[in-house]
């Protein structure tokens, strides 16, 4: 591997296709970088990929190989350190006559690749750093942060959401980090309105191919209760007393908050590449 090319973006700026069309002309591989895009029980709500085929693991579009899709199963306890751990093993794998392309919308999980992390088995930080950590009970909370910083804090700040919220997406910017890896960093910059009218029609899209369908399952399966169910597109589902209209309007809602929070973090990045197409891209390869 000469250098890892990253695709990163907000949900629905057509990432997916141009990592797709961008491994067609250099001989690429994609690696997923999307923190629910890993879970096998979940793909219309996390609008994931579909594979032609799929075998050992891997998913195949035009031939085109994916790793870490489908892979985990929402009951097994998957977090930062595994996904670092898979992602690293992923390269190995892939010979040096390829490209490899990581692809998606969690910044964290891209960061912690490509800045090396130094992560142990058990940092606290995990999927829902930088997903909906709003959404999630100040139990919840608390599970993810460090028993003895936890101690420290008073009783008010230990049952106060908005603290705990702060105190997790603080830790997630302070980790140290290890030795970069060669890699060029691409943001797909796309117009707000345009994002939110592709929010939109992807959640109209999902409606009507099996969202609904899939909650059913989920919750028949007894799945609901998982971490990984704490999520946009799905939790939405839990109030049995709204209409299929007003949870639409509640997906929709959740999804550009999350697109904002994910605005914020690759700002926060001075050596990321802003680029609006494929050809932008090439040009700059």
């Amino acid at each position: 591997m000469d250098k890892l090319i990253v695709i990163a973006g907000v949900t629905a700026s057509g990432k997916s296709q141009i990592a797709l069309d961008l491994a067609k002309r250099i001989d690429g591989v994609i690696i997923n970088a999307d923190s629910r895009q890993v879970y096998q029980e979940i793909s219309i709500g996390t609008a994931k990929p579909t594979f032609q085929n799929y075998k050992d693991n891997i998913g195949y579009i035009d031939n085109i190989p994916h790793y870490l899709y489908s892979y985990v199963s929402v009951k097994e306890d998957y977090n930062l350190y595994r996904y670092q751990k898979d992602v690293y093993s992923a390269l190995k794998e892939i010979t040096q006559d390829k490209v490899p392309i990581l692809v998606g919308g969690t910044g964290l999980y891209i960061d912690s690749v490509v800045y090396s992390y130094k992560l142990v088995e058990h940092t606290i930080i995990n999927n829902n750093s930088d997903t909906n950590l709003d959404n999630l009970s100040v139990e919840e909370l608390q599970e993810m942060i460090d028993k003895e910083e936890l101690s420290k804090l008073n009783n008010s700040d230990i049952n106060n959401p908005r603290r705990l919220v702060r105190l997790i997406q603080g830790r997630s910017y302070e980790m140290e980090k290890g030795e970069e890896i060669p890699h060029i960093y691409f943001v797909i910059d796309k117009p707000k309105e345009e994002i939110n009218k592709n929010i939109e029609k992807r959640v109209d899209y999902m409606l009507e191919n099996g969202l609904i369908e899939e909650n059913k399952y989920i919750r028949d399966n007894d799945l609901r209760k998982y971490k990984a169910l704490n999520t946009i597109g799905y939790q939405e589902f839990d109030d049995t007393t709204l209409s299929i209209e007003q949870v639409r309007e509640k997906i929709i809602t959740h999804t550009k908050q999350y697109a904002k929070r994910q605005r914020t973090w690759f700002r926060r990045n001075k050596e990321v590449i802003y680029v609006k197409s494929l050809e932008e891209i090439t040009s700059l390869l």
